[in-house]
């Protein structure tokens, strides 16, 4: 199928100069994970300062929801037009413009004496969040790197569990010395002074689609899409993220009624988010040695092991093996998804499909949550729902094996035919 990347292949990679890479590449590895970690701070800081704003501002918790839910979706349908964005304009530009949005608001909400403008405040933060996040950073780590593509996707979603495991310790710290709205007003300013490092570090062309853009024989409109293995890995990941979803927003809960402190509940959730930090760039070095769909059906069958065991064990040391094992496999998922869409569609393309396919695994978290709760609510236990993701996970290793099986739409491997990044 056509693939701008054979026409980067053709030319000389850049000179490397730290572990078959150029340091240029490296350095930009560190700004996407400080972006990717960004996209979700924000929400990690309002879980720690929900309860004294809506104190403040005389509202209930469930008003308080609502308007992270409309954020959440505002930045789902922004998706895509972040990945558009990123090939069209740069990853400069797309995660500068995030980072200044998502500081300017969060600061404001700091700063509003009433509740009255926290709504519009919250759904303009949302696609700002679309734009500081995987979207643009994962664009712009595949367009450049050559060598350690895989290792460098991997550092980059594993990353920001270690920056994100010390915002709710951070945040807490600020709020019981100086309040909330001084918290807010430190994490805004965080964002702001991102916005000024992107805007220093990164070139104006970084993670840019030269190609498409600058080649007037370059089309969308004549480049293959390959509709079945697309629709392949979209339907594995609205699998995945739901069952993930849930892992991670009802976890504690579900540990907490099997009789463990709040505090043991978390000990757990924390020890497989450090797991992960490690777990992702393996996860992501190994696709590119052994090939990406092959660790795709290799991490999906782990998950699938790990779904059963939510529903079996009971022992504090079963729990934390079980928090081991499932950072490991877990971790490398989102990891997997942009090298997949790489192998499909070559690393020019990435921004603009990355973005589409999150649209489809945000969604799918929205509606996930919604179930995993509704079906606590409704029989009073989180058994069930751990079983019938056991039996989704189970399903959806007909879509994956369908990829191993098949490579005609799209690579198996990495360094089949690898895209030489910009510099």
């Amino acid at each position: 199928m056509p693939d701008t990347s054979l026409t980067e292949a053709a030319k000389s990679p850049p000179s490397p100069t730290l572990w078959g890479e150029s340091l240029r590449a490296w350095i930009l590895l560190v700004v996407g994970v400080c972006a990717v970690s960004a996209q979700s701070a924000s929400s990690l800081a309002f879980a720690v300062l929900m309860k004294p704003m809506t104190q403040a501002w005389g509202i209930d918790r469930t008003a308080f929801a609502s308007a992270m839910s409309a954020r959440m979706l505002l930045m789902v349908v922004a998706m895509s037009a972040a990945g558009l964005a990123t090939d069209r304009f740069g990853a400069r530009a797309v995660l500068a413009t995030g980072a200044v949005v998502v500081g300017s608001c969060t600061v404001s909400l700091a700063l509003i004496p009433s509740s009255g403008w926290f709504y519009p405040t919250m759904a303009l933060i949302g696609p700002g969040q679309a734009a500081i996040g995987s979207v643009a950073a994962s664009a712009l780590v595949v367009r450049h790197f050559w060598a350690r593509r895989g290792l460098a996707v991997g550092i980059l979603n594993g990353g920001d569990n270690l920056l994100n495991a010390t915002i709710p310790i951070l945040t807490a710290s600020i709020l019981q010395q100086h309040g909330w709205r001084a918290a807010l007003i430190v994490l805004g300013s965080a964002y702001l002074t991102l916005a000024l490092i992107v805007w220093l570090l990164l070139h104006a062309e970084d993670g840019r689609d030269t190609q498409r853009f600058t080649l007037a024989a370059t089309t969308s409109s004549t480049q293959f899409i390959p509709w079945r293995a697309l629709i392949l890995i979209l339907l594995t990941y609205i699998g995945v993220y739901a069952f993930v979803t849930s892992v991670q927003l009802h976890l504690h809960a579900h540990l907490t009624d099997l009789g463990f402190t709040p505090t043991r509940a978390s000990q757990i959730l924390s020890t497989q988010l450090l797991v992960g930090t490690l777990g992702a760039p393996l996860i992501g070095a190994l696709a590119g040695r052994w090939g990406t769909r092959p660790m795709l059906l290799a991490t999906v069958v782990g998950l699938s092991v790990a779904s059963v065991l939510l529903w079996n064990i009971q022992s504090d040391v079963a729990w934390f093996a079980w928090a081991v094992f499932y950072g490991l496999v877990n971790s490398g998922i989102v990891a997997l998804l942009a090298l997949l869409l790489t192998d499909l569609f070559g690393a020019a393309r990435i921004g603009q499909w990355f973005g589409i396919a999150m649209m489809f695994c945000m969604g799918s978290t929205m509606l996930a949550n919604i179930y995993s709760a509704g079906m606590f609510d409704r029989f009073g236990t989180y058994t069930l729902v751990w079983q019938s993701y056991t039996a989704l996970l189970l399903l959806i290793l007909w879509p994956v094996a369908a990829l191993v099986r098949d490579p005609r739409d799209g690579s198996t491997r990495r360094s089949q035919t690898p895209a030489i990044p910009n510099s």
